[in-house]
C-alpha cells in the first residue's frame, strides 16, 4: 500500500495535473479491443506518473520553503517511484517514451556514478534549473539522484545549493513524465496486424519481467556471495516494495482490465494455463515480504534463501510467459536490453 501524503500538498498536485483527470484521459469511446485496452492502460500509467512527479516537485519546493517536512518529501519520492514501476523496463511502445527511461532512473549504478556526479554538482555554488539538469549526465537527472539527496545526503538539503539541485531534478522528472504521457497518447500498435500486435504484447510483458528479475539477480550475485549495494533503491530501503510494485504492474498488464492476455488465452480454450498464471500472480503478491529491506535481507543466510525464493517465483512466471504463452499463441519472444548484463 502506498503511504498517504500530507493533505496540504494535494491542492498543489491537483492544480499542476488538471489534464490527468479521468474524463480527459479517456482515449476511446465505447467498448475497447484488447489492443485499445492495453494502450489505454499504458496512457493511464503515464498520466499517473505525471501526477506523482508533480506531487514530488511540489513537496520538494515546500520543503525548501520550510513549509514541509523531509519525511513528506521522502514519502512523495517513494510514491513516485512506485508509480514509475508500471513503466520501468519496458521496451515496447512509443520511441520517445522509451528513450526517456534512463533520464527517469539511472540503474544499475555499478560504480556509484550518481553519488560522484551529484557531489560534483554540489560543489558548484549556483542556482540550478531543470534545463541545466537535463543537460547533465543521466545519473543526476532522475529518481536515483533524488534518492541520494533525500535518503543518504539529507544534510545537503539544508544548503541552498542542495535545495536548488533537488528542485531542479524534481522539475526535470515532472517535465519528462509529461513527455512520456504525450508520447503514449498515440497508439504505437494501431497499424500492426493482429499477430504482430500480439507478439508486441507478450514482448512487453516478457521484457518488463526480465528487467524485474535483474533487480533481484544482481544483488543476489553468486550463491552465498550477495552484493547488497547492487540493490535498486538501497539507500531508501525500498527495493522489495518496488519489486512488489513491479509484480503488481505485470499482473495488471497481463489482465488489462479484463480484456488482456488472460481473456485471449481463455478464448482459445487455454483456461488451465490462464488459471496457473492468475493463481501464481495472486499467490506471489499475497505472500510478498512486508516491511523488509533487500539490502539487509540478503546479508543473512535465511534472508538470502528467502530472496532466492522470490527470484524463483519470477523464474516460474518467466517460464509461463516465454514458453507456455509464447508457444500456445505462436509468438516469438526476442532478446532485450537486460540480456548478457
Amino acid at each position: 500500500m502506498k503511504k498517504k501524503l500530507a493533505i496540504s500538498l494535494i491542492p498543489f498536485a491537483l492544480a499542476a495535473c488538471q489534464t490527468t483527470h479521468e474524463d480527459s484521459n479517456k482515449l476511446y469511446n465505447g467498448p475497447m479491443t484488447p489492443q485499445e485496452q492495453l494502450h489505454q492502460l499504458q496512457f493511464d500509467r503515464a498520466n499517473e506518473l505525471v501526477e506523482h512527479t508533480a506531487i514530488l516537485h511540489n513537496a520538494m519546493s515546500a520543503y525548501c520553503a520550510k513549509n514541509a517536512s523531509l519525511e513528506s518529501v521522502q514519502s512523495a519520492w517513494t510514491e513516485g517511484m512506485e508509480t514509475w514501476m508500471a513503466l520501468q523496463g519496458q521496451e515496447k511502445g512509443p520511441e520517445q517514451a522509451l528513450s526517456l527511461s534512463w533520464s527517469m532512473q539511472f540503474w544499475p549504478d555499478k560504480k556509484n556514478t550518481t553519488g560522484r556526479k551529484m557531489k560534483e554538482l554540489l560543489k558548484q555554488n549556483k542556482a540550478w534549473n531543470s534545463s541545466e539538469i537535463d543537460s547533465q549526465s543521466v545519473a543526476v537527472r532522475g529518481f536515483g539522484a533524488m534518492e541520494w539527496l533525500l535518503f543518504e545526503q539529507t544534510y545537503q538539503l539544508k544548503s541552498a545549493n542542495g535545495c536548488s539541485i533537488g528542485s531542479a531534478i524534481s522539475q526535470n522528472l515532472m517535465n519528462n513524465s509529461a513527455k512520456i504521457a504525450t508520447a503514449w497518447r498515440t497508439n504505437p500498435w494501431e497499424d500492426l496486424s493482429d499477430s504482430m500486435w500480439l507478439s508486441e504484447y507478450v514482448g512487453l510483458l516478457a521484457n518488463q519481467l526480465d528487467y524485474s528479475m535483474k533487480k533481484l539477480s544482481r544483488p543476489l550475485g553468486e550463491i552465498g556471495k550477495p552484493r547488497p549495494y547492487h540493490s535498486e533503491a538501497w539507500r531508501s530501503k525500498s527495493s522489495l516494495i518496488l519489486l512488489k510494485a513491479n509484480l503488481e504492474a505485470l499482473q495488471q498488464t497481463y489482465l488489462a482490465n479484463g480484456n488482456g492476455l488472460d481473456k485471449i488465452l481463455r478464448e482459445k480454450g487455454l483456461d488451465e494455463l490462464a488459471d496457473r498464471i492468475t493463481d501464481h500472480f495472486e499467490t506471489s503478491i499475497s505472500t510478498w515480504p512486508k516491511d523488509e529491506s533487500l539490502f539487509t535481507l540478503i546479508k543473512t543466510r535465511e534472508g538470502y534463501q528467502k530472496a532466492l525464493g522470490l527470484y524463483n517465483d519470477f523464474e516460474y512466471l518467466k517460464y509461463l510467459i516465454h514458453e507456455e504463452i509464447a508457444l500456445n499463441l505462436n509468438v516469438v519472444v526476442g532478446f532485450n536490453a537486460t540480456d548478457g548484463d
